[in-house]
């Protein structure tokens, strides 16, 4: 393996995240390594890849050849998180879904309001810290407290080396005598909505039955002024399908499709052939796998919503660490298990780990011209395998993790000095 460009100097403080990848009168770039490339990640060995700044100038490999143990493949983009609960590990155990994080009752609600900025920032740099650690780049979380909640968010972030694209919401949700009687938004919530829009990467619905329909309505409306996204949590178990059925006469999903007419939606654990279709004409499919087992709520069609080009995410860190090999292998085996088939597109469960959400950020696969955003495995350990793909999905791990590039700057390397050849 050659690692071009990259000197001495440039390793040594690389991890702190400051150095551009123009530094040098040499391009970065790696050489004598597998590649996973393009949209389907197909595998190009005794690869070169060139950065300038934060795009890929050059690609070149052969289609066949040798897997020696080192392989580059697009960087983690872990698709829903809540890393505001990483201040709650474990408080779950034992309690359901709306014992944990009903927005109203719900324990994370307490812990949160109980716990101190400087707790809340601290506890969400070390989870930060760890995505990074693990090869995720980009970070799309679902964020809690309105605008304060935010800045909390940013200063957590700052400095470490991923990007989170955060989705907020109101500091307080609406009561529910309100959201019964299909009440709109007062003039303060509807500003503190445009406030928080302006500050994030969209808005985060914690679900259609903490709304009503002309709330949900505003919502979009709202997002779609400032030109940003909806998420929202949907389907994640069977009691929330017909919570409101009699008061609206639509269930959550068909309210979301009605008035709130998200980008994404996220979980769908319980949802039809039918509704994964419909949903994916217009959005974008995320599940969390380990959360929804953790949380009682069953497991979600994942041979379905990967048809759709879905994604995975970690869910809240307080169920889950933010360990997108642990998603993966958890999804990959229990959608096996669970549906008794064989399951042999094992890439597919790569692509929701790494490319499927990628869009929504406006970034590319590893190709010329996309976005350098990658992460180098040293798969040495795990030799003899017959299948790349399932090898990452099935084995890799944190200790794998030689190297992380986000937008070209280098924010991890295990790499040795004498590995070098600048």
């Amino acid at each position: 393996m050659r690692f071009l460009g990259l000197t001495k100097n440039f390793l040594e403080q690389a991890s702190s995240g400051l150095l551009s990848s123009q530094r040098g009168q040499t391009l970065p770039s790696l050489g004598g390594v597998c590649a996973l490339v393009g949209e389907n990640l197909e595998p190009l060995f005794e690869c070169e890849i060139v950065w300038k700044g934060d795009k890929i100038v050059s690609i070149e490999g052969k289609k066949e050849g040798k897997f020696e143990g080192r392989v580059v493949l697009p960087s983690f983009v872990n698709a829903h998180t809540h890393i505001g609960d990483s201040i709650a590990k474990e408080a779950y155990v034992g309690l359901t879904l709306e014992q944990t994080v009903d927005p109203h009752t719900g324990l994370k609600t307490k812990i949160l309001q109980s716990s101190t900025k400087k707790e809340l920032v601290s506890a969400m740099r070390k989870a930060l810290k760890q995505c990074v650690a693990l090869g995720v780049t980009h970070v799309l979380d679902f964020r809690e407290g309105g605008v304060e909640g935010l800045k909390l968010a940013k200063a957590a972030c700052e400095g470490i080396g991923v990007q989170l694209a955060l989705f907020g919401r109101l500091s307080k949700p609406p009561l529910k005598q309100r959201v019964l009687s299909n009440e709109r938004f007062s003039e303060a919530e509807l500003e503190e909505l445009h406030k928080v829009c302006e500050a994030a990467h969209g808005i985060g619905v914690s679900g259609a039955n903490e709304y009503s329909d002309r709330m949900l309505e505003q919502i979009r409306e709202v997002a779609k002024t400032h030109g940003k996204l909806v998420a929202v949590h949907c389907l994640e178990s069977k009691n929330t399908r017909n919570r409101l059925k009699q008061v609206f006469g639509k269930d959550e999903f068909q309210r979301c499709v009605a008035f709130l007419k998200p980008d994404i939606f996220v979980h769908m654990t319980c949802a039809t052939r039918k509704e994964l279709a419909l949903a994916s004409k217009t959005a974008t499919l995320v599940c969390c796998p380990r959360s929804n087992a953790a949380l009682a709520n069953g497991f979600p069609p994942l041979r379905e919503v990967l048809k759709h080009k879905g994604a995975l995410g970690t869910d809240n860190v307080m169920v889950n660490s933010v360990d997108m090999f642990r998603e993966m292998e958890f999804a990959y085996k229990i959608l096996v298990g669970l549906t008794k088939k064989p399951f042999d597109d094992v890439k597919s469960v790569l692509k929701a780990a790494t490319l499927n959400a990628r869009p929504l950020l406006r970034l590319k696969p590893l190709c010329v011209d996309g976005d350098a955003n990658f992460v180098l495995l040293n798969l040495k350990k795990l030799k003899p395998f017959w299948n790349l793909h399932a090898a990452i999905v099935n084995r890799a791990q944190e200790e794998n993790v030689e190297m992380v590039v986000k937008q070209g700057l280098v924010v991890k390397t295990l790499l040795r000095q004498d590995a070098l050849t600048a």
